[in-house]
């Protein structure tokens, strides 16, 4: 039987509050790993397996953000990515990562139109797993995303693919796609790969985007 985390996570009700879900994240850091795991979680593989096509030099520096417990981490590592930060809300999640000693530098922040406490232009690549889910993160932080990252480099953001459907209602519908077409018009990125992502979680279906910086 799934966790109630993931029956909240599944059935879209989450906490309303940046607090409240800062909170349920800490509570689950424990636990995260391997409930994700047993429950078929597709999305750390799937990225970076997206990565390794278009960031194949192995010295990137590359930002994992909304990074967890380090899940999308271990599979960079694996595959041969040797500089890695990571950038997460939870406090408690940070805590598992610093254990598992795969990032360099760990950032505690909630991303939103905010500017980070990170220079302009810093990675090569930034990835974003699993994080764009209701009252999570959202197209408004797309800029941000973008500044953070080299002209040249590479963000690459994977998600449950209902959440992603214009046709859906799950607080993202139109905007989502609008967001990601008014970056293309403001010379901000390039759209270079929709990639479909079969068993993304379970058996939901996920999809891969993949962002040139202009």
């Amino acid at each position: 039987m799934a966790s109630s985390f993931l029956l909240e996570a599944d059935k879209a009700t989450w906490p309303d509050t940046v607090q409240g879900t800062r909170q349920l994240y800490d509570n689950w850091a424990k636990t995260y790993d391997p409930e994700l795991k047993q429950h078929g979680y597709n999305g750390p593989t799937a990225t970076v397996k997206a990565l390794v096509k278009w960031v194949p030099d192995k010295t990137a520096r590359v930002m994992d953000i909304a990074c967890g417990t380090g899940l999308i981490g271990e599979e960079l590592l694996k595959e041969g990515y040797s500089s890695i930060d990571g950038l997460d809300m939870s406090a408690e999640s940070i805590k598992i990562c610093k254990e598992k000693n795969i990032y360099g530098r760990l950032v505690c922040s909630e991303v939103t139109t905010n500017r980070l406490d990170i220079d302009n232009d810093t990675y090569d690549a930034t990835v974003c797993v699993g994080c764009f889910v209701p009252h999570h993160m959202n197209e408004e932080c797309f800029p941000e995303l973008a500044r953070i990252t080299k002209p040249g480099g590479f963000l690459v953001i994977t998600m449950k693919q209902a959440y992603f459907d214009t046709s859906e209602d799950y607080n993202y519908g139109g905007k989502f796609e609008a967001a990601i077409q008014s970056m293309v018009q403001q010379g901000k990125w390039e759209v270079v790969a929709r990639d479909h992502v079969e068993g993304y979680f379970g058996e939901h279906n996920g999809v891969t985007l993949v962002f040139k910086i202009m």
